[in-house]
């Protein structure tokens, strides 16, 4: 598995598709392969070798952390599923929308952030509250950033403080996680992989600040988009999941809470670009490879991709800076190189799923 993986990554980082990457792979919390390739930004002046340690943006995959979150509130009696998202957030126009719409990307929302993340923070959330569905909220499943801006948004305001605060204390403390975070501090900067070079709009290298355009108009924080992170906390995050909501002797989620949010949601819309979701994780998506009929997982613009495979109790986490140095090569590129990991663990361990 180990020279099939380097292989994997090696050959990758020769097409340009990223210019390093870090893999975590473990089996029932067992390490199978820990490994940092490449560096942060190809051959070019101020890049570094990519270590175990490295921090990426996470891009999407803070949509994870927003729904754990969510979830954690939700068993703790004060966040029904199905109460409408007004309840919290009085201004939202659309009245039927429910907490188990926005975690699942049905409420019928189809708002495009980055269009208006120029126009500031007022702006984008006036045009979300007000913005009416294009769809009836629970009929169609469209992946949209705006979902989890509203979660992140009710977080929020349950707990009574910062979305910041809110994760911090119901995800990444009880799970250990320590190099997490929104708006990472300038300390950390020579750790943290750049993402692109931006000269049209921040006039220059985004390092260390959200690649996200909305996001980085929300001042970093969105429940979308903004954390930044390594390959072991994000592994946490995939563990916690696969052990049914148990973490260091500790339950975190209801075992029924978790199967649920691994569940895809039935419905007679089956468009090919928007398969079924889970309550905050993707299900049945290309880069999980052959386990893509039972595993779940999520990816994010930037390039990084997390993946459990429940049969196997295995967890796969793939971390680069796929938009380096510029977002125009095809997007998915690196959604096929998860996909040949996943199966060459797969095949490594002696199973099919």
């Amino acid at each position: 598995m180990i020279d099939d993986i380097d292989a994997i990554i090696t050959t990758a980082i020769r097409a340009r598709i990223f210019p390093g990457a870090v893999i975590v792979v473990t089996q029932n919390n067992r390490l199978l392969h820990a490994a940092a390739y490449g560096t942060t930004m190809y051959d070019d002046p101020g890049t570094s070798t990519v270590t175990l340690d490295t921090i990426y943006d996470l891009a999407s995959l803070t949509k994870v952390f927003t729904a754990t979150a969510a979830l954690r509130l939700h068993d703790a009696g004060l966040l029904p599923l199905d109460r409408p998202v007004q309840h919290w957030l009085p201004n939202l126009h659309a009245a039927d929308i429910t907490i188990r719409h926005l975690l699942s990307h049905r409420s019928g929302l189809a708002v495009q952030l980055a269009p208006l993340a120029r126009s500031g923070t007022a702006t984008i959330r006036e045009v979300v509250y007000a913005t009416p569905p294009t769809h009836p909220p629970g009929n169609v499943t469209r992946y949209a950033n705006v979902n989890t801006l509203l979660l992140g948004d009710v977080i929020a305001a349950v707990y009574g403080g910062s979305l910041v605060d809110a994760l911090s204390e119901l995800v990444c403390q009880p799970l250990g996680i320590r190099t997490t975070r929104f708006c990472p501090p300038v300390e950390w900067r020579a750790r943290i992989a750049p993402t692109e070079w931006d000269e049209e709009w921040r006039g220059g290298l985004v390092h260390g600040i959200v690649h996200d355009e909305s996001a980085y108009a929300l001042g970093g924080v969105a429940g979308h988009a903004g954390l930044f992170g390594s390959a072991s906390d994000v592994l946490r995050l995939v563990q916690l999941f696969l052990q049914e909501g148990w973490w260091d002797g500790q339950q975190l989620l209801k075992p029924a809470t978790v199967r649920i949010a691994l569940q895809p949601r039935p419905e007679p819309d089956t468009h090919p670009a928007h398969p079924a979701s889970g309550l905050g994780w993707m299900l049945n998506r290309p880069y999980m490879g052959a386990a893509k009929a039972e595993g779940f997982g999520h990816s994010g613009f930037t390039g990084p991709i997390i993946i459990g495979v429940p049969s196997q109790g295995l967890a796969i986490v793939l971390l680069c800076n796929r938009t380096y140095p510029k977002r125009t090569p095809p997007p998915y590129r690196h959604h096929e190189v998860s996909a040949a990991v996943v199966d060459s663990v797969l095949q490594s361990i002696g199973n099919e799923v």
